[in-house]
């Protein structure tokens, strides 16, 4: 069996003194997306930041490839993991391209300078995004859903093998939420990139995630295929929701339907 190429064992996690993510274990196979799933304050977000080393663990590890996270410098994560919180600081006066550069610093070494392949990466990234029209335009003069695309770019110019998404969706409308879910699809098959996310809508979460960890309280409640998770028993369990499933008629995955 190949090695996780992200994982957590026995992993507490929280800001502070609190604790938000308790005693939790998670291994991560590439090439495979994920959607951790979740009511306000199950520990989400959390779980992603620490898998990112963006917050140090309480207790247990975060391995990478195996070997503990915090044996790697900052520049080594950043070269394998790109993540997009769920919130960023606009830089002021910064163009859509500016910020989309900032994504390659981490594959440059010190006082290096962008060359041709840097230059392809952030043109991929704003086509990928559909961006390469306001490439010129300031952030702070966008909107909220053309900034998050750009904050994506960003992560995308990275050319990491793994991305860490929290509500990718956010701001987003219902076109480009599906343009995003696609471009994640495209990501795995195409790339092989292994991807986890954040996600708030349930049926979204089913239709394009290999597979969905329920969280509660800092525990997994349920962890699986979409099919295993999206259940009447688990949405109850999670997120106190009396629904219905059936299968979606588009592509045969389980939709739920609140009674």
């Amino acid at each position: 069996m190949s090695t996780p190429v992200l994982s957590a064992r026995h992993l507490d996690a929280g800001h502070g003194r609190t604790v938000v993510v308790d005693d939790l274990t998670l291994e991560l196979a590439s090439g495979t997306v994920t959607a951790l799933v979740g009511p306000n304050g199950s520990g989400k977000s959390t779980l992603l930041m620490t898998l990112a080393r963006v917050l140090r663990a309480q207790g247990g590890e975060v391995l990478l490839d195996g070997e503990p996270i915090g044996r790697h410098s900052s520049r080594q994560v950043a070269r394998r993991l790109g993540v997009l919180p769920q919130t960023a600081v606009v830089p002021t006066g910064a163009t859509v391209r500016e910020v989309v550069e900032q994504g390659r610093y981490p594959q440059l070494g010190a006082w290096a300078m962008l060359r041709r392949h840097d230059d392809g990466a952030m043109r991929r990234a704003l086509e990928l995004t559909g961006l390469s029209d306001l490439a010129d335009r300031r952030l702070d003069s966008l909107s909220g859903g053309e900034r998050q695309r750009a904050w994506i770019a960003m992560t995308l110019a990275q050319e990491t093998g793994v991305l860490l998404l929290d509500e990718p969706t956010t701001y987003l409308d219902v076109r480009h939420q599906i343009d995003l879910m696609v471009l994640v699809e495209r990501l795995r098959d195409d790339h092989g990139m292994t991807i986890v996310m954040v996600l708030h809508d349930l049926n979204q979460a089913a239709r394009y995630a290999d597979r969905i960890v329920a969280l509660r309280d800092g525990r997994v409640c349920a962890d699986g295929a979409p099919v295993e998770v999206l259940t009447p028993s688990v949405l109850m369990a999670v997120f106190d929701v009396d629904a219905v499933v059936v299968d979606d008629p588009v592509n045969g995955r389980p939709l739920f339907i609140a009674r």
